[in-house]
């Protein structure tokens, strides 16, 4: 029993550390902007149960071609609804942020382009894990729109990189 003690202080230092490792004690920038210029997604399209098998396949399909060097780019997902609240059906398109629309795509894939000129606000973060980044960019957003008092669009955009991440949401 005397080692017990011990043994749960070394396991939470741990875990601490690897969740400030993978980024968990970074906070986000929060701007409200208007992009310049449009975002061009490859991916898939989807509509459906957010916990369907079919939509976590997009996901791993999105992972393997950009790991693969088939669709170079950043992972990015643009929902049409709001995921969080959305508990039995989502718009999504899930994929690759790409720099040009000149490449050949897998099998099934598509090209769809995020028009610039809207208004977003746009939360970003460096240095830290996809895992974590969600959980930490969705409610600075949210709170940022909140503060300022816009009115929100149905409109997402995640995009994540080797080392950073970011969130839009659209607002009028």
């Amino acid at each position: 029993m005397r080692f017990f003690a011990p043994f749960v202080i070394i396991v939470t230092l741990l875990a601490l550390a690897v969740y400030a490792w993978l980024g968990g004690l970074k906070t986000p920038v929060v701007t409200l902007e208007t992009p310049a210029a449009p975002v061009l997604l490859a991916g898939h399209s989807y509509r459906g149960p957010a916990d369907a098998p079919a939509f976590a396949d997009l996901f791993r399909q999105a992972q393997q071609a950009r790991d693969g060097g088939t669709v170079p780019g950043d992972l990015a997902n643009l929902y049409r609804n709001n995921p969080e609240k959305a508990r039995d059906t989502v718009q999504a398109f899930v994929g690759i942020a790409v720099a040009d629309t000149t490449r050949p795509l897998p099998t099934g894939w598509h090209y769809r382009a995020v028009a610039a000129g809207g208004r977003v606000v746009a939360a970003r973060l460096r240095g830290v894990s996809y895992l974590l980044a969600p959980d930490k960019l969705y409610p600075a957003v949210l709170d940022k729109a909140k503060a300022l008092k816009v009115p929100l669009r149905e409109f997402y955009l995640e995009r994540f990189g080797a080392d950073d991440a970011e969130l839009w949401l659209g607002v009028q």
